[in-house]
Parts: structure tokens; sequence; C-alpha cells
């Protein structure tokens, strides 16, 4: 079983990528799922024997982008004064 203190270290170090991005422009969901590919999707992968079933695994990998589409929005607030 994965802890979610795993997921959330992921979920806080992805969301860094994102935090530099935000300066340059809004951002969007292509870049929450960038931002997953850059740095989340090998975590996971590290994680996988820890996954019961694909189900759980599915399930770690929605709550992050879920986690980072909330960031997201929160970041473009703070940078741009608005949610995408």
């Amino acid at each position: 079983m994965v802890e979610l203190s795993e997921l959330d270290w992921i979920v806080q170090k992805t969301a860094e990528l994102l935090a530099d991005k935000v300066r340059d422009a809004p951002l969007t969901d292509q870049d929450v799922e960038m931002a997953f590919d850059a740095f989340a999707r090998s975590r996971l992968e590290h994680l996988s024997d820890s996954f019961k079933s694909k189900q759980e695994r599915t399930q770690a990998r929605d709550f992050i982008i879920m986690k980072l589409r909330e960031r997201t929005k929160q970041l473009n607030a703070e940078h741009w004064g608005k949610e995408e």
C-alpha cells in the first residue's frame, strides 16, 4: 500500500515545476500533463510494486492529477488574478 504522504510528496515536487512555469504564462491542463509526465509518472513507476491492483495505481494517478489541477488554479489566481 502506498502511503498518502508519498503521493503528497510527488504532488509537491511536481507542483514546483508548475510554480516555475506560471511566471511565463497562465497554466493550462496541458501544463499539468507535461509536469506529470516530466516528474510524477516516473515516481509512480517506482512505486508500482506497492500498488495492490491496477485500480489502486489509477486512483493514485488521478489523485496526483487532481491535486496538481487544484494547485494550478491557485497559482494562476496568485500570478495572473484569474483561474483557468
